[in-house]
């Protein structure tokens, strides 16, 4: 499997210390090329990614299925 980003949930708000450290950390992992913030707000925004990916990986299984039933 190949994944191209990621999306990190906390369990609670952070505030804009918090934030900023967390995205100095992030950037300094390997590969990490860009860490943007998301508001507290947009939790639409969150769930349709999150939703996306579910369906993505559910047609990729199904994909697979029926390959390798041929």
């Amino acid at each position: 499997m190949s994944v191209k980003g990621l999306v990190d949930h906390f369990r609670r708000d952070l505030d804009d210390h918090e934030a900023e450290r967390t995205i100095d950390a992030l950037v300094l992992v390997r590969r990490v090329v860009k860490v943007s913030p998301v508001g507290a707000g947009d939790e639409k925004d969150l769930n349709s990614e999150r939703v996306k990916r579910q369906l993505l990986d559910k047609i990729g299984l199904l994909l697979c299925d029926d390959g390798a039933s041929m």
